[in-house]
């Protein structure tokens, strides 16, 4: 039971991925027709790596903690040990999305077409942020710090009570699910929306509330060692109930009448697309690969319940059997 709903989850997920590049393909291989059009002129797409000054300090400080820390715990306590290998490569792969979202030419498209800017939106809270949660980030900057003070935030935590802390807040998973449904929606309506096309740190503002926002939400749900964590139907129903109003915004902008952003209308002809095209494009892609993460993750998490479950059983059956 546990191989088919390990190969139905990599379907899924290959059939996501097959559907984004898809959706991206054509806009990759045609490129602007018309320089005049095109906010990227003569630059090849290709080429269009971008590096702004706060996005990339801020990558490159993010590295730089979470390698000392790790180094610094692994020397302590071993290679592998209290963050493993595999949660430093998840969080370097949420790292690496990270780049490929902000600095790639993906970066520079998202201005000329609102499809590629859903799926720079999809990449940070979908893909980014689920992988540097698994990645344990906190335990990697507590250990940064010196050992005293490293003991100081211990006994605070010990002696923080329940529904008296934001700490605590943050772990609450209605205030994280109605906080993550928010971000998405506001951030997506018209008058928002076109001013972070104008304006490039309302732009990076709008970047990091889906970044931090998502890690609190994805961290109620995959965090590795906290006890606050969500039970598996919980999970189930946290998800089923986020990928609902997804979709719903979703659907509402891949069958509105009219469009939504005026801002693209003169960005999309070179690509030979329409402004409405280009939004129909978007919706859809919100609409189906966006929300089919939400399925992979439940199909994970029902995968490993039935898997935990057929193992405590083997024991009475053998016993049985005997």
């Amino acid at each position: 039971m546990l191989s088919l709903s390990r190969r139905t989850s990599v379907g899924r997920g290959m059939l996501s991925l097959g559907i984004l590049v898809m959706a991206a393909a054509p806009l990759l291989a045609h490129g602007p027709e018309g320089a005049d059009s095109s906010r990227l002129g003569g630059t090849s797409l290709w080429l269009s790596w971008t590096f702004p000054a706060l996005v990339t300090v801020n990558l490159l400080l993010a590295t730089s903690v979470y390698c000392i820390g790790v180094s610094r715990i692994w020397k302590k306590a071993g290679r592998g040990r209290v963050i493993s290998v595999r949660q430093a490569g998840a969080f370097a792969g949420g790292l690496l999305i990270l780049v490929l979202a902000l600095v790639s030419p993906i970066d520079a498209l998202a201005d000329e077409l609102s499809a590629v800017h859903m799926i720079q939106h999809m990449l940070l809270m979908n893909v980014a942020a689920p992988l540097l949660v698994l990645g344990l980030p906190g335990m990697a900057l507590l250990w940064i710090l010196p050992l005293e003070a490293r003991r100081k935030v211990g006994t605070w935590r010990r002696h923080v009570r329940p529904g008296r802390a934001i700490y605590y807040l943050l772990w609450q998973p209605l205030l994280l699910w109605c906080l993550y449904a928010a971000v998405l929606w506001v951030w997506h309506l018209p008058g928002l929306y076109l001013a972070t096309l104008d304006h490039e740190l309302f732009h990076d503002f709008q970047h990091l509330t889906f970044l931090v926002v998502s890690c609190l939400f994805w961290r109620v749900l995959l965090d590795p060692v906290s006890r606050m964590r969500l039970s598996r139907v919980a999970t189930v129903l946290y998800l089923f109930f986020t990928s609902l109003h997804a979709t719903v915004l979703g659907v509402f902008m891949a069958l509105a009448p009219k469009v939504w952003y005026p801002a693209y209308e003169g960005r999309t002809i070179a690509w030979n697309l329409t402004a409405l095209e280009d939004q129909q494009l978007a919706g859809l892609i919100m609409w189906m690969p966006a929300c089919m993460v939400y399925a992979i993750v439940v199909a994970l998490v029902v995968a490993f319940w039935l898997h935990t479950n057929s193992d405590e059983s083997l024991p009475m059956v053998e016993g049985q059997t005997g």
